[in-house]
């Protein structure tokens, strides 16, 4: 059997829709995972794409259709399946009829933030969408408790290092003396914030309006749409615009 002809275990648990591929490598360490009866924990092992891959026992399902959604996730929700200490997530946002499909979040915004992001049960597309490769540019609508010295917002197109870690923007626009849309592309864990907070501001509210050509428009908080086949097309191509 060549490589040709095999896939790495968590890309086929992810494949069929089950779990993200992180979420997959942990059920494979912890032993929960069997491959045509065997139990599994090597996440480099390479399996023929027909093989029967079992998680807790169950065979997964490979009829499970393809979900790709588009979320304007409000603030006070966690990007999660589930709290341990009972928080609202945004799996509590969805209709039944999309519950049961090993739906997951592309991607994060925290707690406090809202906006756009991409829910699916597509590994393939999770990880294409995601890669630094594709150049995804995403836009946000952030709001400070204090005026903002647009001088200082300019410089962080060349970088900014805090703490050791760089941290860029891609460019901006001036919304008002408190308010802008920052563009990014790599968006590290709350990169705007501490930026921000390097210059001595608090973001009061911070809103992501869009991701490539992807935009959140009229969508109400906490409502959900399906991405049309054109839009999903857009995503993988890397078009920004």
């Amino acid at each position: 059997m060549n490589h040709q002809d095999t896939i790495r275990v968590q890309k086929l648990i992810s494949r069929y829709g089950y779990a993200s591929r992180r979420k997959a490598e942990e059920l494979i360490t912890k032993g929960r995972v069997r491959v045509n009866g065997t139990v599994v924990r090597e996440l480099g092992l390479r399996v023929a794409e027909d093989a029967v891959i079992e998680v807790d026992g169950k065979v997964i399902n490979r009829e499970i259709p393809r979900v790709y959604l588009l979320l304007n996730k409000p603030r006070g929700y966690l990007c999660a399946t589930s709290d341990r200490f009972g928080r609202l997530t945004i799996s509590d946002l969805l209709l039944e009829k999309h519950k049961g499909f090993g739906i997951y979040n592309v991607g994060r915004l925290d707690y406090d933030s809202e906006g756009l992001i991409f829910l699916t049960n597509d590994g393939d597309f999770a990880h294409s969408v995601l890669h630094p490769s594709g150049n995804t540019v995403k836009k946000y609508e952030v709001t400070v408790d204090r005026n903002i010295p647009y001088n200082l917002i300019a410089k962080w197109k060349n970088g900014v290092y805090i703490k050791g870690e760089k941290y860029r923007i891609v460019g901006f626009e001036e919304l008002g003396p408190r308010k802008a849309i920052l563009s990014l592309i790599e968006g590290k864990n709350r990169e705007i914030r501490r930026l921000f907070e390097h210059i001595n501001l608090r973001v009061v509210r911070l809103k992501r309006t869009s991701i490539g050509p992807l935009r959140l428009g009229s969508l109400p908080p906490g409502k959900y749409r399906n991405l049309t086949v054109h839009e999903i097309r857009k995503l993988l191509s890397g078009t920004n615009g």
